[in-house]
């Protein structure tokens, strides 16, 4: 599901689990919202994200790499995952992610 906030900030609400067949259609929706003309920052929340396989890590990594190329920001919101939080770190998604760090706390 797509959202925007009245400032231009692009909210994707993921759902259910992001393995290969999603994969490629959610790289798709990431670098299609980057270059929406006057579009802002993009924020992919993965509140109600079941599972985040390395196909989807993959699709968070190349989103980022699309808004990068259309100069906006990219956050990953609602990381509850340990798990997913630990993936994201290692890849190095970890810096734009929320709540990476509060699962690193609770090592």
């Amino acid at each position: 599901m797509k959202s925007e906030d009245g400032e231009g900030t692009i909210r994707l609400s993921i759902s259910g689990d992001v393995d290969n067949d999603v994969a490629p259609a959610l790289t798709d929706i990431i670098a299609n919202a980057a270059d929406q003309p006057g579009a802002g920052p993009i924020v992919v929340d993965l509140d109600r994200v079941s599972a985040l396989t390395a196909a989807g890590i993959r699709a968070l990594l190349e989103g980022r790499e699309a808004a990068e190329r259309c100069d906006r920001p990219y956050r990953i919101v609602n990381v509850h995952d340990e798990t997913a939080g630990h993936a994201l770190r290692v890849v190095g998604l970890a810096d734009i992610a929320e709540q990476v760090t509060a699962l690193q706390q609770r090592r």
